[in-house]
C-alpha cells in the first residue's frame, strides 16, 4: 500500500479507536453522576455496562496501534491479524454479554419488576443514543473506508448498545403503563439481535486467522491481470488472503522455457503492475516456470477454468 493509503488508514482506524474510548468514558461520567443523585438501580446496571465497554475499547484501540506497528524480524508479514484476534475477543464479550441479557431478560418476563427513577433512566438513555448514534455513524465511514476488521466489531458492540437503549426507552414507556413484562421482553429481543451480530463478527475473524482466500470475484479480477501479460502463458496454484489493510499474493506463471532470466523478469514486473492497478496495496510474489510438461505434474489447483472467465 502507498504511504498515503497507509497513513489515512491509519489515521482514521486510531481515530474511531480512540472516539469509542472517549465516548465509554463520557458515558461512565454522565452515568456516575446521575447514579450518585438518584442511588438508582437501572442507572447502576448501565453504568457497569459502560465501564465494560471502557475496557473492550481500550483492548479493541491497543490492539490497533499494534497491528499498525511496522513488520519486524520475528513477523515479517506485519502485525495486520491481531485486528482479527482483537475482533474474536470482541465477538466472545459481546456474545457472552448478549447471553446474559437474555437470562436477564426471561427472568423479568417470569418476575416483572416495577422500574423506579423512570425518568433519570429516561434522559440517560436518550443521551446515550445521541452520542452513540454519532460515534456508529463515524464507524460505519471509518469501516467502508478502511474494511477494518477491529473497527466492524467495536461499531457492532456500540451499535448493539444503541439498540439496547432504544428498547430501554421503549419498555421504560410500556412499564410506566403497567406492562412490566415489556422490560424482560425487548431485552430478549435485543439479546438475539446481538448474539446473531457476534456469531458473525466471530466467523468473519475466525476465516481471517486461518487465510481465507479473496472471493472469487477478486480471485478473477486477478487471475485476468496476470494473464493479459504479454508473455505469460497460463498460471496456476493462485493463492490469496488478506490481512488488515494488506492483501497477499502468490502464484506460478508458466512463460517459455527460452526466455532470457532478464526477460522473464520484465515480464513479472509487468504482470505486477497490472493486479496493483486494482490492489496497490498488494504484497505479491510471483514464481516463474517454463512451458514444459514437468511444470503441470506439480500444479495443485488448476485455475484454468478461472482464465476462462
Amino acid at each position: 500500500m502507498e504511504k498515503t493509503q497507509l497513513g489515512q488508514y491509519r489515521k482514521l482506524v486510531l481515530l474511531a479507536g480512540g472516539a469509542s474510548v472517549f465516548t465509554a468514558i463520557l458515558f461512565i461520567l454522565i452515568k456516575f453522576c446521575v447514579w450518585m443523585i438518584s442511588s438508582s438501580t437501572v442507572i447502576f446496571a448501565s453504568l457497569t455496562d459502560s465501564i465494560f465497554d471502557l475496557l473492550a475499547s481500550l483492548v479493541n484501540l491497543l490492539a490497533l496501534k499494534f497491528s499498525l506497528s511496522p513488520p519486524d524480524d520475528e513477523h515479517r508479514f506485519g502485525h495486520h491479524k491481531s485486528q482479527s484476534l482483537a475482533s474474536l475477543a470482541q465477538a466472545a464479550f459481546i456474545g457472552g454479554s448478549a447471553v446474559l441479557l437474555i437470562s436477564h431478560g426471561i427472568e423479568r418476563c417470569v418476575n416483572p419488576v416495577n422500574i423506579e427513577h423512570i425518568d433519570l433512566a429516561l434522559y440517560v438513555s436518550i443521551i446515550c443514543i445521541i452520542f452513540t448514534v454519532l460515534l456508529v455513524l463515524f464507524q460505519t465511514y471509518v469501516f467502508r473506508k478502511t474494511q477494518s476488521e477491529a473497527i466492524a466489531a467495536d461499531r457492532l458492540h456500540y451499535l448493539s448498545d444503541v439498540s439496547l437503549n432504544i428498547g430501554v426507552i421503549i419498555a421504560l414507556f410500556l412499564s410506566n403503563y403497567g406492562y412490566e413484562w415489556a422490560d424482560g421482553f425487548f431485552a430478549c429481543c435485543i439479546g438475539l439481535f446481538i448474539l446473531k451480530g457476534a456469531y458473525q463478527i466471530g466467523v468473519e475473524a475466525v476465516q481471517t486467522l486461518l487465510d481465507r482466500s479473496l472471493d472469487q470475484a477478486s480471485m478473477n479480477k486477478i487471475m485476468q491481470a496476470i494473464v493479459r501479460t504479454e508473455g505469460v502463458l497460463s498460471i496456476h496454484d493462485l493463492k490469496t488472503h488478506s490481512a488488515g489493510p494488506i492483501i497477499f499474493i502468490q502464484g506460478h506463471i508458466v512463460m517459455d522455457g527460452k526466455m532470457s532470466l532478464e526477460k522473464a523478469h520484465d515480464v513479472v514486473n509487468k504482470a505486477e503492475l497490472n493486479i496493483r492497478q486494482n490492489y496497490p496495496d498488494a504484497e505479491i510474489i510471483l514464481h516463474m516456470e517454463p512451458d514444459e510438461k514437468e511444470t503441470y505434474e506439480t500444479v495443485n489447483f488448476d485455475d484454468s477454468k478461472l482464465q476462462q472467465n
